[in-house]
């Protein structure tokens, strides 16, 4: 069975009890019974849709006329568990991340993150797969690494890839910073403004709540995980991180960009339903390596017996 797949259209209980169903309502005679059971065979295997292994694939795929970048705060901060309940801002930064790939494909994706610095964790890129398995795969440094964040660290490598796009010259130019907007440094915020000439649209979107929330990091060494606390005073307690909405709201408003409060990942809808209307965009074919429906092959014989058994029909009336 190996290069083979499967993709049932209906449910295989569900085709079970129809070809019960059909099989119970039997011919008379030997000949049509027979005959009978054959296009039961057969409609069973043409649901349950055979495929099989090909390196020449065509598949049309949507090219928009865009590049996106991802601009991903990958500071402790950002485990702190307090998106949608419980979870940690990473895990609702990797869902946001999913469906803006999937809202806008065809475009090309790069992702620059930034902790203690920032890096190009992702060139430009039209593979979605690769820019979600890159967001997946973000952590933050050790605590014993960490030094102190601020956003601003971003700011050079966004400036030298918002440059390569202008160098492109054939797209709008899209910019998701995803942030809880602290910065631990103790230094204050640098201006984004001059950076605002290259974007055309996208959003500042922040994480977090104004209670905030625990977080614990992935001692890799003891494979466990680990509570961060407060050693700023001992008795340590635990750290509790909070959203800086106004350092995101300055952001927002220095690259000419809406700040959206992301609690579910269809707060960002209304911002994509905007990008998608003003964008262009064209259908292109393509081959790749991928399966092929081979169910015409069954459909033949049953359609040829279908015929027969009308034409039967047709004789004796």
């Amino acid at each position: 069975m190996d290069g083979l797949r499967f993709e049932p259209m209906l449910p295989i209980w569900v085709m079970v009890l129809i070809c019960i169903g059909l099989l119970l309502l039997k011919r008379k005679g030997i000949a049509p019974y027979v005959r009978q059971i054959f296009m039961v065979i057969l409609i069973f295997i043409i649901n349950l849709r055979p495929m099989y292994k090909s390196d020449n694939v065509k598949v049309v795929k949507q090219d928009l006329n865009c590049y996106c970048i991802f601009v991903v705060d990958n500071t402790t901060s950002m485990l702190a568990e307090d998106y949608n309940g419980d979870e940690t801002r990473m895990t609702g930064v990797s869902a946001d991340v999913k469906h803006i790939t999937e809202s806008l494909g065809g475009a090309k994706f790069a992702v620059i993150d930034f902790n203690n610095e920032a890096h190009m964790s992702a060139p430009f890129t039209d593979d979605n797969v690769f820019i979600n398995n890159v967001i997946s795969s973000l952590a933050p440094p050790y605590l014993v690494y960490s030094k102190g964040t601020n956003i601003s660290v971003s700011y050079s490598l966004l400036e030298y890839l918002l440059e390569e796009t202008e160098e492109f010259d054939n797209g709008e130019v899209l910019v998701f910073f995803m942030s809880d907007g602290e910065n631990t440094d103790g230094n204050d915020l640098d201006s984004f403004a001059d950076l605002a000439e290259y974007i055309d649209g996208g959003a500042v979107m922040g994480y977090g709540t104004d209670s905030g929330g625990q977080m614990h990091w992935h001692d890799v060494l003891d494979d466990e995980l680990v509570l961060v606390e407060d050693e700023r005073d001992y008795p340590y307690k635990t750290a509790i991180s909070k959203i800086d909405e106004d350092n995101l709201e300055d952001i927002a408003s220095d690259l000419d960009l809406p700040y959206v409060h992301m609690e579910e990942t269809s707060d960002i809808d209304d911002v994509l339903d905007d990008i998608v209307e003003t964008l262009a965009s064209e259908q292109k074919e393509d081959v790749r390596k991928g399966y092929k429906d081979m169910y015409y092959l069954f459909a033949i014989p049953l359609a040829g017996l279908i015929a027969y058994e009308f034409i039967s029909v047709k004789r004796r009336a």
